[in-house]
């Protein structure tokens, strides 16, 4: 099948606060072999990290009052949606798309579309902190979880939520699905877009013969505290603000989501990854684990009364 070359695409990045990861994400856009138009950028910064040079295919709008990625993300799908583009790839700041991702996801969503209503397509993601794949994630019932027996899926697979970074919206179908919820602030926030696209009967994709290097979360070699091996051990390590946005909007986001048969069960789901994440931060969490500790509480009792925006 020849390659559509007449798409047009443009690319948008969430920033905050790292603008050496920034450029790194620029500059692998830039070296796409499919050619970008522009690149949308939102500076989440409290100082502005990055400014509009020479390169007017650059855009950049600066919010130091941060405004969360579902902000940034409403922005974005506005802009591409009245300059006529007909997808917008998203990023965050810390992801490494290979030279041909976009070529193959194109080439993709033109041999599927005869069989399915695209509304995202993805790259296959490699989390660079444990060199494992990150796959799509389904909705079972009252809980959200990653997909099962996506390996043996030849070279794609659909799924009902794939993370932001990587995915290339097809603009068409987002005229026709509500924006992100403009309360999340950070974290959910793909997923719950992803199910406002599978609520209007689009396919969610992912490309399994194209992988994208994403760094999901900051990892450190921390110690147990109550293991008498003096090992240290490779884990995510938070702060306060994203455990308790984390907690508030996968429990806001699985209670409302959930089978009203099972929505005790979502209940009880939730506590137990309150109680799991707690235990988790009084082993390995270096500092701030009280508050740590209640920003998990807090978050998940907020999320179950639907106390949403910026409130950390």
């Amino acid at each position: 099948m020849v390659l559509n070359l007449n798409f047009k695409v443009a690319a948008y990045i969430t920033a905050y606060q790292d603008i050496e990861a920034l450029k790194n994400t620029i500059t692998a856009i830039q070296k796409q072999s499919y050619t970008i138009l522009e690149i949308f950028i939102i500076d989440n910064s409290e100082k502005q990290i990055i400014f509009e040079n020479k390169d007017k295919n650059i855009l950049v709008e600066f919010h130091p009052e941060n405004i969360g990625v579902d902000g940034g993300l409403n922005i974005a799908i506005k802009c591409a949606i009245e300059k006529k583009y007909d997808f917008l790839w998203l990023f965050d700041q810390d992801s490494q798309p290979a030279a041909d991702s976009l070529k193959v996801l194109l080439a993709k969503y033109q041999e599927l579309s005869t069989k399915y209503n695209i509304g995202i397509i993805s790259p296959q993601i490699l989390d660079i902190n444990t060199l494992q794949e990150f796959p799509g994630y389904v909705f079972q019932d009252y809980k959200f979880v990653p997909k099962t027996g996506y390996a043996q899926a030849k070279d794609y697979y659909t799924c009902d939520g794939v993370i932001t970074s990587g995915s290339l919206v097809n603009l068409s179908a987002a005229k026709c699905v509500e924006l992100p919820e403009g309360n999340l602030f950070l974290d959910a926030v793909d997923y719950a877009y992803c199910m406002n696209f599978k609520s209007q009967g689009y396919e969610i994709i992912v490309v399994k013969n194209i992988i994208m290097q994403h760094r999901l979360g900051n990892y450190s070699q921390v110690k147990d505290r109550f293991s008498k091996i003096d090992n240290e051990i490779l884990t995510f390590i938070c702060s306060p603000s994203r455990y308790y946005y984390a907690c508030r909007n996968h429990t806001y986001f699985e209670t409302r989501h959930s089978n009203k048969r099972m929505l005790h069960f979502c209940i009880v789901y939730r506590l137990k990854c309150l109680i799991d994440m707690i235990v988790r931060i009084i082993r390995y969490e270096p500092d701030l684990v009280l508050l740590k500790v209640w920003a998990c509480t807090f978050g998940t009792f907020d999320g179950f009364r639907g106390r949403l925006g910026k409130t950390w």
